[in-house]
């Protein structure tokens, strides 16, 4: 089964055609020919801003999907996979898998991008996603997004714990539009906030889709904070079909930092949500993930995080 979304049409209307959707009283649920369960829920909100969650799906069917933005598009597409299971994307030629690590990944579409993602039957899925125009984020935050490279066909960023909690915070709010309207606005001021972060060097710079394919595989080996030994930039940028100093530059550009420092970043959060969660002490976590000494570990969080582990551990 193959399903195509244009970015520049409400993504709702276009799945309830496509993939045949049932009316269920004030929501939808997939037909049952084609995926078990699947309620979609949806609020639409001044501003050309759209909120969407599909609910946990097993699909019956292999599934095709293409998304598709022209070159000349004004709208953008946040996309964030819930589901705890991998799902196989091809980016030009290029076959992928794109699993959920620790954090998970948040992906925008933007202008230019042309990404297939394929489900073999009895994939489980679950998603949510924001859809919005350039004139909403000019509305919203203006000059705040001069820092922030709008012209990517495709964007990177971690969905680290908080802004895991400003999204969740946000669906649970569905049958309260005025509530999940503010949620979800913060939820993309932290999220444009940790795009302004991202290393503008590479800015308007066009990569082939062949590379795109080649980058998100590599990363994927630094998504995982416990993969060890880490792999040398000799070692992924071959992973990545790419010469060292090409490697480098695109990889910062479509991750916002070096390939060190941001395996250094998906390590901390890691650490900072065993920390909130009460399953680790820093002692702990120096040890597991590969620290010389406790202090050291300490060093490198307060550097992140400009906090004190202590202060987010158990007593």
């Amino acid at each position: 089964m193959e399903v195509v979304f244009d970015i520049t049409k409400p993504i709702l209307d276009q799945a309830i055609t496509q993939f045949r959707m049932l009316k269920d009283g004030e929501s939808y649920v997939m037909n049952p020919e084609v995926g078990d369960g699947g309620i979609a829920k949806w609020q639409s909100f001044p501003g050309q801003l759209e909120f969407y969650h599909f609910g946990r799906t097993v699909y019956q069917v292999p599934v095709e999907m293409k998304s598709r933005n022209p070159t000349t598009s004004d709208w953008f597409l946040i996309h964030v996979n819930l589901s705890s299971v991998g799902q196989r994307k091809t980016v030009g030629d290029v076959q992928i898998e794109f699993h959920k690590y620790l954090p998970a990944a948040i992906l925008m579409y933007g202008p230019g991008l042309e990404i297939d993602t394929y489900f073999p039957r009895g994939t489980e899925a679950e998603v949510c996603g924001l859809r919005f125009s350039r004139q909403l984020l000019e509305e919203y935050f203006g000059d705040e997004l001069r820092e922030v490279a709008l012209d990517k066909p495709l964007t990177f960023e971690d969905l680290d714990p908080d802004l895991e909690f400003l999204l969740m915070e946000a669906l649970g709010e569905f049958g309260h539009k005025l509530v999940a309207h503010g949620k979800a606005l913060s939820f993309l001021e932290s999220f444009f906030k940790k795009l302004r972060k991202h290393d503008p060097s590479g800015k308007g710079r066009q990569l082939h889709s062949q590379d795109y394919g080649n980058l998100i595989r590599t990363a994927s080996i630094l998504r995982d904070p416990l993969t060890d030994p880490v792999p040398s930039i000799e070692e992924l940028a071959a992973t990545a079909k790419m010469s060292i100093t090409k490697f480098k530059t695109n990889f910062k550009q479509v991750f916002g930092s070096s390939p060190m420092q941001y395996r250094n970043k998906i390590r901390l959060e890691y650490a900072r949500e065993q920390l909130r969660k009460r399953r680790k002490s820093p002692s702990e976590l120096s040890y597991e993930l590969g620290y010389a000494h406790p202090s050291n570990f300490t060093a490198a969080y307060k550097k992140h995080f400009n906090a004190l582990p202590s202060a987010e551990s158990p007593a």
